[in-house]
């Protein structure tokens, strides 16, 4: 039986070792910080451990257990779990974690393609989850390979490349992810530390996430000292 319980405790305990690596605490998360900067230098420390961070507050106790129970069906007991082939993109750190981590919390096993961006910090998780509990062995398959024996697939990347896996993958059930911008509209009453969080919101992870802000529209006649001092 694949209950609720099961999946909580796991996902919390993962969420601890991300807490811990956040730090400066020595682990095999910590380690992999050191070389998925090196294999890629947008992945610079503390960005990555700034995504660690906010993983771990995401992964609390009551958290998960008021996501899991807005889908009551997932104790059910599967006698083939689905495989789903998830594609991921590597513009910010782990960036596939939550698809993952919703194909685990089904029930169902996932065949991963990494971008070529960030492929030392999944299987680091992935490793560490299936140390947490062993029922996660065989359950994360990762590829370079074209995908095969697959039910469903999520993909995440370009519009140009939404293009190929709607191609390649559209016959199956999909979930298809195309570029995405964020704006912030500003009316000129902002505080300083509102300002001071605009600021993360545009700069986190280099600019590069899809949820990075990179439109601000300004009221006519806008001081943009105020912006330039939030920014600086």
């Amino acid at each position: 039986m694949y209950d609720h319980s099961y999946i909580s405790e796991a996902f919390e305990r993962l969420g601890t070792e991300l807490l811990k690596a956040s730090g400066q605490e020595e682990s095999q998360l910590s380690r992999a910080i050191g070389a998925s900067y090196l294999q890629n230098p947008w992945f610079i420390p503390d960005f990555v451990r700034h995504s660690f961070l906010s993983w771990a507050e995401a992964l609390a106790g009551e958290k998960i257990e008021k996501w899991l129970a807005m889908y009551p069906g997932l104790g059910a007991e599967k006698k083939k779990p689905a495989v789903v082939g998830l594609i991921m993109a590597g513009n910010i750190p782990m960036v596939g974690l939550h698809d993952l981590l919703c194909v685990l919390a089904s029930g169902n096993n996932a065949l991963v393609k990494l971008s070529s961006q960030d492929k030392l910090l999944m299987p680091a998780l992935t490793d560490i989850l299936q140390k947490i509990n062993p029922l996660f062995v065989n359950r994360v398959q990762y590829t370079d390979s074209p995908f095969k024996d697959f039910t469903a697939i999520i993909a995440t990347g370009s519009n140009n490349s939404s293009r190929y896996f709607d191609y390649y993958f559209g016959k199956y059930p999909h979930i298809i992810r195309k570029n995405r911008n964020s704006v912030a509209i500003l009316t000129g009453n902002e505080s300083a530390s509102e300002l001071n969080l605009l600021a993360d919101d545009v700069f986190m992870y280099f600019g590069l996430g899809c949820r990075n802000v990179s439109k601000i529209y300004l009221p006519a006649g806008y001081d943009m000292t105020e912006l330039f001092q939030g920014f600086g």
